[in-house]
């Protein structure tokens, strides 16, 4: 056997061409190509003292349920969203832009509904990424054919719960007290 200087030369080029895409690829894990939030998975608790109207929100997307669960999910979440106050607005003229995902998988007795909503700044740089994992009992092989309209309004009512809890915890959200204090 022969051995000459090319193959270690390839083994090199291809072992970088690998690091490279590695790198390359890492940057685009985030949607908006926007750096994460400090802390991806934070919870928020809502502020009773915060007045959201001036937090206000465009949902741009919402993706993942399929086309006969995706219409329901949105006249449901608008619905909830609206009995907690969460001001929507049009998209230029929304202190927020969000985009929610929604993925639902078989789980024991039943389905579990992963919701992401990544909650973006007007310049398109996120500001948080909210989850939540849902279960819903059923029985089945499609754990999309287990989300009836009484699920549907549940997960869509959580929803609304997270993102209103997050953006109770926004400086637009000045807290009800210190607006009162400003009118005297």
């Amino acid at each position: 056997m022969r051995f000459t200087i090319r193959e270690p030369v390839k083994a090199l080029s291809a072992g970088l061409a690998l690091v490279f895409a590695c790198v390359a690829l890492s940057a685009c894990n985030d949607v908006a190509g926007a750096p994460p939030s400090a802390d991806a998975s934070a919870q928020f608790a809502m502020r009773d003292d915060a007045n959201i109207a001036g937090a206000t929100v465009a949902i741009a997307s919402v993706d993942g349920p399929p086309p006969e669960v995706s219409p329901r999910f949105r006249q449901s979440f608008d619905e909830a969203a609206a009995t907690r106050r969460i001001a929507v607005a049009a998209p230029a003229k929304a202190r927020y832009l969000v985009r929610g995902y929604l993925t639902a998988s078989l789980i024991e007795g039943g389905a579990e509904i992963d919701v992401v909503w990544d909650v973006f700044t007007p310049d398109k740089k996120r500001a948080q990424r909210l989850s939540d994992a849902i279960a819903v009992k059923g029985a089945g092989d499609d754990a999309w054919a287990m989300i009836d309209d009484s699920a549907l309004n549940s997960i869509a009512g959580k929803c609304a719960d997270d993102l209103a809890a997050y953006l109770s915890n926004t400086p637009e959200a000045a807290p009800a007290s210190a607006a009162l204090s400003y009118a005297q």
